[in-house]
């Protein structure tokens, strides 16, 4: 009895499998807004646990699509969501991106301003 996954129609699906890998790939680095590449990740992991799948490692496709669909890009869009939040004050309410309501100015710095140092 032969393989099921040998001949010209397994080399065909590994071929196209490893085709969609290349070209989600190259999807993810070529996404410039880091919201949208966490999507386009987790597509990717998606398709590297069919090509798993097709390879014939299925505890390896069921850890890529768990890890690789859903945890890191959840952990991608969760730094973005801190990152954002602390660049705006977070709970404090400070605005952070304007320095001239700086407080330490010449009392704080023994009589020197902030550009002289």
């Amino acid at each position: 009895m032969s393989d099921p996954f040998s001949g010209p129609l397994a080399d065909a699906l590994i071929a196209t499998a490893l085709m969609m890998a290349a070209f989600m790939a190259t999807a993810v680095v070529l996404t410039r807004n880091p919201a949208r590449q966490a999507i386009v990740l987790s597509g990717y992991g998606m398709v590297l646990g069919v090509l798993f799948l097709v390879l014939q490692a299925p505890d390896v496709a069921m850890s890529q699509i768990g890890v690789g669909t859903v945890v890191v890009p959840l952990i991608v869009v969760l730094a973005l969501h801190a990152t954002r939040r602390h660049r705006k004050g977070g709970d404090t309410g400070e605005d952070n991106q304007h320095p001239e309501h700086d407080t330490s100015d010449t009392a704080d710095s023994g009589g020197v301003g902030r550009d002289a140092r």
